[in-house]
């Protein structure tokens, strides 16, 4: 992975992370919680010309990070 990509998950892991502390906590929103991140910093990373067909298609052109994206899995041995 590269370090924008990186950088771009870690940046919506802590606001995803802010949403759900804003929220109280709770189990079960996680997904809810990524998507309206991920929204925000997409709307953030548009420039204020966003109105213009060119700004339109590189919008739409935006591909989604899975909220798994950089996480560390590990198996536990069998006992």
């Amino acid at each position: 992975m590269n370090d924008r990509k990186s950088s771009t998950a870690e940046q919506i892991e802590r606001r995803a992370y802010e949403l759900y502390l804003e929220r109280g906590g709770g189990d079960g929103e996680g997904l809810a919680d990524w998507l309206a991140a991920e929204r925000e910093l997409a709307e953030l990373a548009q420039p204020p010309d966003s109105g213009t067909p060119k700004a339109r298609a590189a919008a739409a052109g935006f591909q989604a990070t899975s909220p798994k994206a950089g996480m560390v899995t590990r198996e536990v041995p069998a006992v």
